[in-house]
C-alpha cells in the first residue's frame, strides 16, 4: 500500500498531542477478505472517566489537480472503512486527515458542506509543514 504524501507529518502531529499509534497502517480486513487498511490506528486516554478513545485515520494529500475529485475518492474510502469496521466490530471513530487549507477551500462550496453533514464526516486537519493538528472537525 503506497502511503500519502504527509503520512509521516499526520504521524507525528497525533503523537506531539499525546495520541499512541497503535498501527501503522490499520488492518481491516485480512488478505483473503481483501486487504482492506486505513493509515493509521491511534488511541489517547482522555480521562479516567471517559476511557480509551481510538481512532481510525485515513490521510490524504490531495496532491492532484481537483481537490473536488480528490475529496469525492477520499469521501467513498471513509465511507468504505466506516462500514467495515461497523460489521467487524471495530470500535474505532474514523477520521480523514487533510491539509487545513484544503478545508478552508472545501467549506467554501455548499456541496461540500452537504456531503459532510449528510455522511457525518470527521476530519482531522493538520498543517504539513509544521507537522501540527490545527483542528478537530466532527
Amino acid at each position: 500500500m503506497a502511503r500519502d504524501f504527509y503520512h509521516e507529518a499526520v504521524k507525528e502531529a497525533l503523537i506531539k498531542e499525546g495520541w499512541l499509534i497503535t498501527h501503522d497502517p490499520l488492518t481491516l480486513l485480512s488478505r483473503e477478505e481483501g486487504g482492506l487498511q486505513t493509515d493509521l490506528g491511534a488511541e489517547k486516554i482522555i480521562t479516567a472517566e471517559k476511557g480509551i478513545t481510538r481512532i481510525a485515520v485515513e490521510v490524504k494529500s490531495f496532491t492532484n489537480p481537483s481537490i473536488i475529485h480528490d475529496f469525492l475518492l477520499a469521501t467513498g474510502q471513509y465511507q468504505g472503512y466506516s462500514i467495515v469496521m461497523r460489521k467487524k466490530n471495530i470500535e474505532r471513530t474514523m477520521y480523514l486527515a487533510m491539509p487545513f487549507y484544503i478545508h478552508e477551500r472545501l467549506d467554501d462550496l455548499q456541496f461540500f458542506k452537504d456531503i459532510v453533514a449528510e455522511l457525518n464526516l470527521k476530519f482531522i486537519l493538520f498543517h504539513p509543514q509544521h507537522k501540527t493538528i490545527q483542528a478537530w472537525k466532527e
